[in-house]
């Protein structure tokens, strides 16, 4: 995960963490990132399919 100190749309380095909904906030702009990476997405997929597929058996 990179560590975000300033905001790449407005350069302001006023930036807060949401831990409710895991996300970056410029309190400039307005901006809003992710904090978890979207790779994380398809593991968690594959994660479910595994566990559907031990379930059948």
């Amino acid at each position: 995960m990179e560590n975000i100190r300033e905001c790449p749309d407005c350069a302001s380095t006023n930036i807060v963490q949401s831990t409710e909904r895991d996300q970056l906030i410029c309190r400039e702009c307005g901006l809003i990132q992710p904090l978890m990476p979207e790779i994380s997405t398809p593991v968690r997929k594959k994660a479910k399919k595994t566990v559907k597929k031990k379930r059948k058996k």
